[in-house]
């Protein structure tokens, strides 16, 4: 046994020498035979990267194959191992696709020690995809309107592609584009899907589309059949106005509403006098409204007006306009131009100090109105803050001239006095009492005319119709026949003592009429008080405390009544929770001077307090909630010139959320308040001189904000990226989406104008879950969210490939399957697993067929394989595999040369058989043939060794062919020299 041993390793060793030694031999170069070509046919046009195919050569060891875009192959198209790669396989596959066009291939057979066949003549195919997408929705030419019609385009899916490029244009050449996304926003929007949902509002009129596959590598395909649809918005509405305070004909308070449009983001309210809406005629009014009426915060003056509203989408494109009916704006106007019914100052009268009977106060009834203390008195006004006072003389024929014009907020006059200089007993308190400068006299006869004065247009007076008092309780709306109104014959005479101290005059707190002691006056008051013997002035002073250091106004008069006013402005007073303290100083002069000094502990003062009567709240009812935008209205408030409108979300209104002045007597919100929280709302008037009065009540509401409801025809699960819509929710500019990953994260999308969405991608498979919210926009810019939607699920899987076929032979395997829609590539296993714990090959391709190159030792080997394919998406998302494919092959055997052939010379040639694995294969039959040798056949012994004594005839190649049951058969070729 040792010798046998020695002997082995003797062998072994030459035989390792003779190896090594023949590795530095010249490499044989007879050539091999030339493969055919197969498949695909020549000149054949294919819509899709093909298998190629080739006959084998018995002694090729592997192939060399090629494609290029030339036949000179000089041109190659995805660059070397991807178009020129060698392969043990008589199949080859491409794993990219290529663009369309003509392209070339060849093949050429190895053999193991390095010699070459010639190429195969180059064979062309042209490759052509022309499938093209069918456009399924919209259907051609139809009608879709913003607001009501999410904007969804869907196709069929074409075999291939991996994505495509989805045109929306205002042409048919689709040249002008008119929507894009925002990782391109220049270009044609790219998708994954077969379906998109435009997000944004587009601007009314055609619009053309069309559809063009792309696929794994970039290269376009066939682009679809063009198709159009109109986009429309039905932006009509009804608009109504209606006057607020219908009660009192001499005010109209317009409120315009209208329906809400679907789709509507903001409103434009246009109020014009001119019915063709001139640009310079434009009262009303600038920037939008998210609300559905509008109550302007600005007067208008008495006119005939038109107005319009329109809407506008959330990209700011603007509807059509809607004409509502025009209305007449008058402030206490008398026929023919208003509705007020008789004067229109009721009750204009006569009176004095002590009554407000005019036929009482009348000193001398048969000659007419006379009387030493001239007080004229009127009822309040709806809608007036002030009025003005015409004072003119009487010539006896006519009232000429004008006297005076003053204003005043108190519903009375009376004539002030001229003091003179440096009389004035509340000194540095109060510097400047009021006072006629050039006061009208005694001893004439006077005419007068009052008109209500509203609030202001811009610097415009707006003034209702005046009335004249004639004969002291005559009101008239016409100065003719002119007449006087009162006679002043004097200065008030004697009256009540008094009450001296140290023999200085003051009224006794009897003599204090109005307002008298502990009463409330609802506005500022009419002052009046008994005449004292022997005082021909007085001064009123009115404070806030009692030691009449906080003065707030002071009147000097000749007679014994004060209706508080300067001498060309209204005077007001605040409302006050505590005491107003008011105190008469007579004067026995009458210009005021040695007036009795300040003195509250003799001067009798009375004191009063000042509340008018707040607002009371109208709607909405409190505790009441909303969706749309609330409409906040209130009653209007005598001498009212403006309101303050508060909301805040503390009752104490310490950050109101609205603080907004406005003449009307409504307000609707433009803002988006906090939803589902209790929010509190309050006004109040502000006088002439916009002195806040009393807050009305609180009223509380509760602000609701829509949440959007996912359509019920919305996919819950499948392979395709999906469109989900959901309700268009009235008010909201935009839409948020919230998607929870199969991950645990959760990714956010915003800024959706319409209520659809589609995925250029979405990534990964598994239960998705999104949710949707509206954005609503605040008063001046910015948004504010409403609440989630419920939650929907969706499953997104990407199937397994179907039709799969495994073509294995001797001499090559090929895998191919069908083309699965929606996918961009292909993963292709092959494993000697059933479980595939383990691979063989891990490959992704772009095509539909995959031929290894069976280099691997485990396809030599025998033994068992399978394989499998997935579909992955345009992210890398492996899909579910199909069932695992049994791959059976028959090992291969691989042959060795010792020695060497010449012409008419005997040699000894030893060809070595082994298997993959590099194991002697004993029992194989070696067979010899060419080059003028006789046809031979030897078997291996136990070391896989067959041995010949050849003596070739002629130069040439000789073929060696080794052939052993359960394997496959292989050869190699000796070139004779």
């Amino acid at each position: 046994m040792a010798a046998k041993l020695t002997t082995l390793s003797a062998f072994v060793a030459a035989a390792i020498v003779l190896a090594t030694a023949s590795s530095a031999q010249a490499v044989d170069n007879t050539p091999l035979p030339t493969p055919t070509p197969l498949s695909p046919a020549a000149s054949v046009t294919v819509n899709a990267v093909p298998a190629f195919a080739w006959s084998p050569v018995s002694a090729a060891d592997h192939y060399e194959f090629q494609v290029a875009a030339d036949a000179g192959f000089n041109s190659p198209v995805l660059g070397r191992g991807s178009d020129d790669f060698t392969t043990q396989n008589t199949r080859a596959t491409l794993l990219k696709t290529i663009p369309n066009g003509t392209y070339y291939w060849r093949v050429r057979a190895v053999g193991a020690q390095g010699s070459v066949s010639p190429w195969t003549t180059g064979r062309s195919f042209r490759k052509l995809w022309t499938a093209a997408a069918a456009l399924q929705s919209p259907a051609g030419g139809a009608g879709l309107s913003f607001g009501t019609d999410p904007l969804k385009l869907g196709w069929s899916a074409v075999p291939g592609a991996a994505n495509y490029l989805v045109s929306v244009a205002t042409d048919p050449s689709l040249g002008s584009l008119a929507f894009h996304t925002t990782d391109d926003p220049t270009g044609i929007p790219k998708v994954q899907a077969n379906s998109l949902a435009i997000s944004l509002a587009l601007a009314t009129g055609t619009y053309y589309w069309g559809v063009t596959p792309v696929d794994a590598e970039g290269n376009r395909g066939a682009p679809s059949a063009v198709a159009s649809f109109s986009w429309s918005w039905p932006s009509t509405t009804t608009p109504t106005v209606t006057d607020l305070d219908a009660a009192d004909p001499e005010v109209f308070d317009p409120k315009f509403s209208w329906n809400p449009i679907p789709g509507a983001a903001r409103y434009e309210v246009e109020i014009n006098s001119s019915s063709d809406f001139a640009l310079g005629s434009k009262v009303c009014c600038s920037g939008t409204t998210i609300a559905t009426s509008l109550s302007p915060t600005s007067p208008m003056k008495d006119n005939v007006y038109y107005w319009r509203v329109r809407a506008f989408d959330p990209d700011g494109n603007a509807g059509v306009w809607n004409y509502g009916p025009f209305f007449t704006k008058t402030f206490d106007k008398t026929a023919p131009a208003g509705p007020v019914t008789g004067t229109a100052i009721k009750n204009l009268h006569m009176r004095n100090n002590v009554t407000n009977d005019t036929s009482a106060a009348d000193e001398s009834p048969s000659s007419g109105y006379q009387t030493s203390v001239p007080v004229v008195s009127w009822d309040p006004v709806p809608g007036a803050s002030s009025y003005e006072v015409q004072i003119s003389y009487w010539s006896g024929t006519a009232c000429t001239p004008v006297a005076m014009t003053v204003k005043t907020s108190v519903p009375s006059w009376t004539p002030l006095g001229s003091p003179a200089f440096g009389a004035n007993p509340a000194d540095s308190r109060f510097p400047y009492p009021a006072a006629d400068y050039s006061p009208i006299l005694p001893g004439s006869s006077y005419c007068v005319r009052v008109s209500a004065r509203a609030d202001r247009v811009n610097i415009d007076e707006v003034f209702g119709d005046p009335t004249y008092l004639k004969n002291g309780n005559t009101d008239d709306g016409s100065p003719l026949p002119q007449q006087p109104a009162f006679e002043w014959t004097a200065y008030p005479s004697g009256g009540g003592v008094g009450c001296a101290a140290f023999t200085v005059l003051y009224p006794c707190s009897g003599d204090y009429l109005a307002p008298q002691t502990g009463t409330v006056a609802p506005g500022t008051p009419l002052f009046t008080w008994n005449a004292l013997n022997g005082a021909k002035s007085y001064f009123v002073i009115v404070s806030k405390d009692e030691n009449f250091s906080n003065i707030v106004d002071e009147g000097f008069t000749n007679v014994p009544a004060y209706a508080p006013r300067g001498a060309f402005d209204p005077t007001t007073y605040p409302d006050e929770t505590t005491n107003y303290y008011w105190m008469v100083l007579p004067s026995t002069n009458t210009n005021g001077s040695n007036a009795s000094p300040l003195d509250r502990g003799n001067s009798h003062y009375a004191n009063f307090q000042k509340q008018s009567t707040p607002p009371t709240l109208l709607s909405p009812a409190s505790g009441t909630s909303f969706f749309d935008q609330p409409t906040f209205r209130w009653s209007p408030v005598l001498g009212a010139r403006k309101y303050e409108f508060q909301v805040a979300q503390d009752p104490s209104f310490g950050s109101p959320i609205d603080d907004v002045t406005t003449d009307a007597t409504a307000y609707s919100s433009n803002t988006t308040y906090p939803a589902d929280t209790i929010l509190y709302w309050r006004v109040r008037a502000a006088d002439e001189n916009g002195i806040g009065l009393t807050w009305s009540a609180t009223g509380t509401f509760q602000k609701t904000l829509a949440a959007p409801a996912p359509s019920s025809t919305n996919p819950t699960a499948g392979e395709y990226l999906p469109v989900w819509t959901w309700s268009s929710v009235n008010g909201a500019v935009s839409y948020d989406l919230a998607i929870d990953q199969p991950d645990g994260t959760t990714r956010n999308f915003s800024d959706f104008r319409m209520p659809a969405t589609s995925f250029q991608k979405l990534t990964g498979t598994g239960v998705f879950h999104w949710r949707v919210r509206a954005e609503f926009p605040k008063q001046g810019y910015g948004t504010t969210p409403g609440p989630w939607s419920v939650s929907s699920p969706f499953t997104r899987s990407i199937g397994e490939p179907g039709g799969l076929h495994t073509d294995a032979a001797t001499d090559h395997v090929l895998l191919s399957w069908n083309p699965k829609l929606g996918v961009k590539q292909y993963k292709v296993q092959v494993s000697g697993r059933p479980d595939f714990a383990t691979t063989v090959e891990d490959t992704t391709t772009d095509n539909t067929a995959y031929a290894p190159k069976l280099s691997d030792v485990a396809y030599l080997s025998g033994n068992q394989l399978y394989w499998r394919v997935a579909g992955v998406d345009g992210d890398g998302n492996v899909g579910d595999f199909s069932p695992a494919q049994q791959l059976s092959l028959r090992p291969h055997l691989k042959l060795t040369v010792q020695g060497r052939l010449r012409k008419r010379r005997r040699s000894e040639i030893s060809i070595t058989v082994k298997n993959a694995s590099g194991a002697w294969i004993r029992g194989a039959k070696v067979h010899v043939l060419g080059a003028g040798v006789k046809k031979l056949t030897r078997s291996t012994n136990m070391w896989g060794v067959a041995r010949f004594k050849l003596r070739p005839t002629r130069r040439g190649r000789v073929l060696f062919t080794a052939k052993k049951s359960g394997f496959q058969s292989a050869g190699i070729t000796l070139r004779v020299r």
